[in-house]
């Protein structure tokens, strides 16, 4: 008589793997880490899922992912018009994303290497790097940076990426997490306006 695989012990599997993921990134979790985390047998979890990509595909599925990229592209898009004084709902949006899907956005933020996903984190950065550098030129067109200040730039989004994904992460809480998202973008602005204040005197030189 065949096995009955029963769809409350699927998303247990489902719910234990994200949970692990977000906690040790993909490479690193095993999936007898990930049944030991469901209260199964190894051998039980490979009956619903045959490998760990297959199984990481249902954690992160791919409307998520796609969701998550038309957010950032519409924030960004939001923040380079910012100066037109239109009103701007993406970062509530946004915010209620990572709050609804708070452990696969640390995933792809920061643990999806070796997943289909792993560029995902450099294109995150990227795009606030390509925001920024626009929002620098609208204030100066002619405005050029040197290699040292880009790479600067390029590493203090890292860090954007990183921190977000650690805030996430450590804050299940969904005022917690405002609070803390609030604080950290606090920090954020200041610094970058220091940046700026920074090209500005060097052009001035």
């Amino acid at each position: 008589m065949p096995q009955v695989l029963k769809p409350e012990v699927r998303e247990r599997i489902v719910t234990a793997a994200l949970e692990v993921f977000a906690e040790q990134d993909f490479e690193r979790a095993t999936m007898a880490k990930i049944a030991e985390r469901a209260g199964l047998a190894t051998a039980s979890l490979y009956r619903y899922f045959r490998t760990k990509d297959e199984l990481f595909e249902c954690a992160v599925p791919a409307q998520v992912v796609s969701e998550f990229r038309a957010l950032i592209k519409a924030r960004v898009r939001a923040l380079g018009a910012a100066r037109s004084g239109d009103p701007d709902t993406t970062a509530e949006a946004m915010l209620r994303f990572w709050v609804h899907h708070r452990l696969a956005v640390v995933v792809l933020l920061d643990r999806a290497a070796g997943t289909v996903h792993a560029e995902f984190g450099r294109t995150f950065v990227e795009a606030l790097v390509k925001l920024t550098l626009t929002e620098l030129r609208g204030a100066n067109p002619a405005l050029h940076l040197d290699p040292a200040e880009r790479f600067t730039l390029q590493q203090i989004f890292e860090n954007t990426r990183s921190i977000l994904a650690a805030i996430l992460a450590r804050h299940a809480n969904e005022a917690a997490l405002r609070c803390a998202i609030a604080a950290f973008w606090s920090y954020q602005v200041a610094g970058l306006r220091g940046f700026a204040a920074h090209l500005k005197e060097r052009e001035g030189r």
